[in-house]
């Protein structure tokens, strides 16, 4: 299950598991939201390729408008599974 805390200032918590049974959830919340946003993570445990697809369109999205997006708080498996599909070379990871 994905808890989804949107808070002032375009901080965007996102704890649990973002995986296919989520993602369709996930990615209408954040489609509302204008940038910049960071996504604090360190409260997720899992993301599939589904919940990567999901932070890559809103990346998409954002980058297209201008703005930007940034993850913050990754824990060392979630950060592996960007370092591994390359996209920490392409998102702005802190």
């Amino acid at each position: 299950m994905l808890e989804l805390q949107v808070d002032a200032g375009g901080v965007v918590r996102l704890q649990g598991r973002l995986d296919a049974s989520e993602s369709d959830r996930a990615l209408e919340t954040l489609q509302k939201l204008a940038g910049p946003l960071t996504l604090e993570c360190s409260g997720l445990d899992y993301i599939s390729s589904a919940g990567i697809s999901v932070i890559m369109q809103t990346w998409k999205r954002l980058t297209g408008q201008g703005s930007s997006m940034k993850l913050v708080g990754l824990t060392p498996r979630v950060r592996n599974v960007f370092g591994f599909a390359g996209l920490d070379k392409v998102l702005d990871i802190e």
